[in-house]
């Protein structure tokens, strides 16, 4: 049996939202901030703006049991809730004492984890516990986020990871979890805003001219959009376009009135119908 440690209560309040928490340490109180989810979340919100009060110093195991587990009743400190209908304590298990974090155990076990893993299959949080999770979300600490990578950073990403190519399977997996995923118009809206005013480099548009693809992306492409069609805002916008390709064999869409500007031959001209005889000899 593990030997009991001498213990301290303690009751902390937030002097600025008037939260309050009761815990347990073996530690100093004012210098321990606390361990609920709550409570850690509260602050992180709010600022560590804490008065810190010793409720007890207990040598004797049961009596801190008895303390803890007897004062935790008496506030009802788990549900109880103000005028404004708000919670009073922090606290979201009743405190006894004797219990901490899981993270003094040490991590899980791969036995453990499979064990959790297994009994949880097939399971569906409620809404509820959805909820919860949100609300949890929006009062984490956003500091932690990675800060915007530089073009220096950007710039040794991309030698890193040049000539790479992804395996099969990876392409497999990625389709099928894409797979039925359908972009809100919300998230259209985004991308177009984020793309508005950028310009693709001379570098990629050459690497865009040069690219051919295989006969295998072609289906696949052909596959994705089959019975698609086009919305109206996409055929006004290509209703006064042309198909055309330029001197060095680039197919590209431009206005109707450029293409029919041109004059004189047309093999000199900068334009030509990708139909066109000239067309096909300058794709070669």
């Amino acid at each position: 049996m593990k030997q009991f440690i001498p213990t301290y209560l303690y009751i902390k309040t937030h002097n600025v939202t008037g939260l309050k928490y009761f815990g347990k340490t073996t530690n100093d109180p004012n210098m321990y901030r606390g361990s609920g989810k709550y409570w850690l979340a509260h602050i992180k919100k709010y600022g560590y703006n804490v008065t810190t009060e010793i409720f007890g110093y207990y040598t004797e195991k049961e009596q801190c049991i008895a303390a803890a587990t007897q004062f935790s009743k008496d506030t009802n400190i788990v549900y109880a809730v103000n005028n404004s209908n708000k919670k009073i304590w922090a606290n979201q298990i009743i405190e006894n004492g004797i219990d901490g974090g899981a993270a003094r155990f040490g991590p899980h076990s791969v036995e453990t984890k499979q064990k959790i893993s297994d009994a949880k299959t097939g399971k569906y949080p409620s809404n509820k516990t959805k909820n919860k999770i949100r609300e949890a979300r929006k009062l984490q600490d956003m500091s932690h986020m990675k800060k915007p990578k530089s073009e220096e950073q950007k710039k040794k990403i991309s030698n890193t990871l040049a000539g790479r190519t992804q395996s099969a399977e990876t392409k497999a997996k990625k389709s099928a979890k894409l797979l039925g995923h359908v972009v809100t118009l919300e998230t259209r809206e985004k991308i177009s805003a984020a793309h508005k005013g950028k310009t693709v480099s001379e570098e990629t548009r050459q690497k865009m001219r040069n690219k051919t693809l295989t006969n295998e992306q072609k289906q696949h492409l052909s596959e994705i959009n089959l019975g698609k069609r086009a919305s109206d805002s996409t055929k006004q916008k290509l209703s006064g376009m042309v198909v055309a390709i330029d001197k060095l064999g680039n197919a590209k869409r431009i206005l109707k009135e450029i293409y029919y500007a041109q004059s004189g031959p047309k093999e000199e001209w900068e334009w030509v119908s990708h139909r066109s005889t000239e067309a096909r000899m300058r794709r070669g």
